[in-house]
Parts: C-alpha cells; structure tokens; sequence
C-alpha cells in the first residue's frame, strides 16, 4: 500500500486527484449491490465513507497529517465549533421567527432528545469525512501544486461542486445555493488555519451545522410561513442557502476572526 501510495503522489494534481478519488470508489461498487440488497440504498454511503476514512489515513498515515490529533487545541476547536455552529444557527431560526418568516412547531420531549442525538451523530460522521477529505487532504495536495491562496479557494470550489453530484432536474432546482456552499467552504478553510492548522474548529462548525438542520429537519420542527421568498430564507429550505444564510456565514466569520484575534 505505502508502495502504491508514494507512486502516486507524483503525479500532478488533476490526475493524483482523479486516482485518489477512484480507488475507494471501485473498490466501493461490490457494495452497491450487496448494500443495496441488505441493507436498501438509503445506508450505501456507508461502506464509502468508511473506505474513503481507510484511504486517507493510509495516504497520510494517519489523521494528524491532515490536522485531526488528540492536541487539547484541536479537542477544544471541535467543542467551541459546535457550539458555534449549532448555536448560530437557532439564533438565525430565531430571528426569522421573530420577523414572522417562520413558525415553530410543537414536538414532543422524548423526540427532541432522540433526534437530538441522531443529529448529532450525523453531523459529526459527516464532518468527519468531509473535512478530512477538503480541508484536509484536498487543501494540502493543491496547496503542493498550487499554493496556499489558490488551493483555499480550489478546493472550496470543489466542495460546493461536489454537493451537486446528483441528478440534473435537481440541480436545476437546488444550483442557487452554490454561493453558500462555497462561501462555507472558504469559511471552513479559514477556520483550520485559525484554529493552529488544526482541523478540530473548522470539524465543530460543520457538524455543528448538519447537527442543527437534520434535528429541525427530522422533526418537523419549524415551517416556513411565506412571508419571505425563498431566496431569502432559503433555497429548497436550506437555511443558509439564501440571502440570510449567506448573512449569517458572514457573521460566523467576523465572530471567528474576533475570537482569533483576541487569542492572539
């Protein structure tokens, strides 16, 4: 493994990228259809993010090359994200509720807990890999080709690129929240570099963020009530695919850069 590994890093950027990527996808597909059998579609990203986690850490050998260790700064960067993340974004549901763009729903205590837990889960596996996998390894690996500046902004491209793997009638509906997405990547990036390279700030803030959308999801939670357009509030309900979500990442970051700057 480290054999093929050190031939592959010299090759250059776009085709070290296509290899990285298409190993663990080909060694993922005997799973589509075991997966699918045993389990149905909707658990097949499963075995993929656990072989493209196996994949990265024997690129690296191991998370601490990426900025993932047990460092009490990347423990206390993971802690202060998802408060962060996850408490900015009620504090924005808030505000639009106040404005009267959208209502919330009553839920039940054993549910709110429950998935609760379920949404923190998620964003935290999720966050895991993507992390490990844009501002990890992507940024390190453009960064060797490209420098810092464009690989900071390459590799958030391709992070908002990458949440429009999906059919064309969807991205036709969903295409305005890559302005988000993007700015979340650059966001994200940022924060590791705040954070003393380490991956543990830009992690909370991510999971922070699955966390709070897949627990207001889930439940039911809120409904948006139409007295604000979509675009505003939200494309397709994401909360920071509109004009607003792009106001809030904007506050994370002045937020972030403050805490940085009275750190140092």
């Amino acid at each position: 493994m480290g054999l093929l590994i050190a031939k592959l890093k010299v090759f250059p950027f776009p085709l070290r990228l296509l290899l990285f990527l298409g190993i663990p996808l080909l060694a993922w597909l005997p799973w589509v259809g075991l997966g699918g059998v045993l389990f149905g579609q909707d658990y097949l990203w499963l075995p993929l993010y656990a072989l493209l986690l196996l994949w990265l850490w024997q690129w690296g050998s191991g998370f601490a090359a990426y900025g993932l260790d047990s460092s009490w700064t990347c423990r206390a960067g993971i802690l202060w994200g998802l408060g962060i993340g996850a408490g900015g974004l009620f504090l924005l549901f808030g505000l639009e509720g106040a404005l009267g763009w959208l209502s919330w729903k009553p839920v039940e205590g054993g549910s709110l807990l429950g998935y609760g837990l379920l949404g923190l889960g998620v964003g935290l596996a999720v966050a895991l890999v993507e992390e490990l996998l844009f501002r990890g390894w992507l940024v390190q690996e453009m960064a060797l080709d490209y420098g810092w500046t464009r690989a900071l902004w390459g590799s958030s491209f391709l992070f908002a690129l990458a949440h429009f793997l999906k059919p064309p009638a969807e991205v036709l509906v969903t295409w305005p929240q890559f302005p988000g997405l993007w700015l979340m990547g650059l966001l994200l990036a940022q924060a590791k570099a705040w954070n003393q390279n380490k991956l543990g700030l830009s992690l909370g803030l991510h999971a922070g963020w699955v966390w709070g959308v897949t627990w207001v999801n889930n439940l039911a939670w809120i409904e948006y009530t139409g007295r604000a357009p979509a675009w505003l509030t939200g494309i397709g309900n994401n909360p920071l695919a509109g004009l607003m979500g792009l106001l809030f990442l904007g506050g994370t970051f002045l937020v972030l850069k403050g805490l940085a700057g009275g750190r140092s």
